[in-house]
This record gives C-alpha cells, sequence and structure tokens, in this order.
C-alpha cells in the first residue's frame, strides 16, 4: 500500500512539473466489486417459476412437429387428436344413420375463397386490353370471312361469263356451218340450172 502512495506521488509531481504522465509511470489499476442486488418482490407473480426442464435439449425435445410445419407441445398434439377423433366418430355416426349419402373425407381441406380485391388502375386497363383484343380477333375473323365470299362470287362471276361466251361461240358456229351449207346448196342448184340451159338444143 505503501509502495503504490509513493508512486502515486511521483506521478503527481511529475505532472506539476509539466512532464509526459504516460511515459514516466504506468496507469493505475483498480478492481471493482459489484453485486447484484436480490429482487424485490412486492407481488406472488414476481416470484419465478420453478424449473421445468434440466437442459435446454430436454426443452427442445418437449416439442413436436405436424404435417403444417407447426411445432407445438405434446399435450396440444393429445388434444388436437382427441378432437378431430371425435369429429371423425361423429361423422361415421352420421353416415350410418343416413344423414350423409356422398363420402367426405375429414382429412380432405377446404377450399377457401379468395377475398374480393378492390380493382387498382393496372388491372382496369389490362381488362380492357383483353376485350380489345377479343374485339380485335373477332373482326379479323370476320374479314377473313367476308373476303373469301367475295372472292366465291367473283369466281363464279367469271365462270358464268366463261360459260356464257362458249354458249355463244358454239351457237355462232353452227350459224355458220348452217349458212355454208345453205349456201352451197343454193350455188349448186344455180350450177345446175346453168348447166341445163347450156345443154338445151335453143341455147346453141
Amino acid at each position: 500500500m505503501l509502495k503504490r502512495k509513493v508512486s502515486n506521488d511521483k506521478a503527481f509531481a511529475a505532472l506539476a512539473d509539466g512532464q509526459d504522465f504516460s511515459s514516466t509511470t504506468k496507469s493505475p489499476r483498480f478492481k471493482v466489486k459489484y453485486r447484484v442486488p436480490e429482487p424485490l418482490i412486492t407481488h406472488p407473480l414476481h416470484l419465478p417459476l420453478p424449473k421445468q426442464f434440466d437442459s435446454l435439449n430436454a426443452y427442445l425435445d418437449s416439442f413436436i412437429q405436424l404435417d403444417d410445419n407447426e411445432d407445438t407441445t405434446i399435450e396440444k398434439a393429445e388434444a388436437k387428436a382427441l378432437h378431430e377423433a371425435s369429429i371423425r366418430d361423429r361423422i361415421t355416426l352420421a353416415r350410418q344413420r343416413g344423414w350423409l349419402e356422398d363420402y367426405v373425407n375429414p382429412a380432405a381441406t377446404r377450399k377457401q375463397s379468395e377475398p374480393p380485391t378492390a380493382q387498382t388502375r393496372h388491372d382496369v386497363m389490362l381488362k380492357h386490353v383483353v376485350n380489345f383484343s377479343g374485339l380485335m380477333a373477332q373482326e379479323r375473323r370476320g374479314n377473313i370471312s367476308r373476303a373469301k365470299k367475295i372472292a366465291l362470287m367473283v369466281q363464279q362471276h367469271f365462270k358464268k361469263l366463261e360459260g356464257t361466251d362458249e354458249k355463244e361461240l358454239k351457237a355462232e358456229e353452227k350459224r355458220i356451218r348452217r349458212l355454208a351449207k345453205t349456201t352451197a346448196q343454193e350455188v349448186r342448184k344455180k350450177w345446175k340450172l346453168a348447166e341445163k340451159v347450156f345443154e338445151s338444143p335453143g341455147s346453141r
């Protein structure tokens, strides 16, 4: 104790002379002892609970994991199993009494209806785009159908014209043949008549 006091006096003297304290002496070390005071208990609920598990592994082993990845205790799992068993017993009893005709799987999950959501501006624009695209596709199919009908009408018109031309050509050919035949007959008659006149005695 005396030695530490002497060293402290030297350090204070060095500071008074303007010397560097860190270069002349070492910094003093102090040991501080602090004890946590006992908690003040003013209510029965302030008392700590008794220790239930001896270790962390024992605490973790007290939980089990169900099919839906939900951690629960063994007591809660047994209570849930008893509740599901009672529900299945009631379903079996109702089926035996004829209250349930169709088979219903108790383990089947029910489809939950989604809550209605308010349409945003983006949703309204997408709805208009889909509707407009359907109208454009319908108009395109109608235009293609009308174009096919018009093309068929044009083809039929030209086929009729071709058939009319062929009929007229055939009729004209028949008329020309008939005229040529008639002309040849008339020429033959005239020629015979001329021969008779030439061969008669009075003509010489």
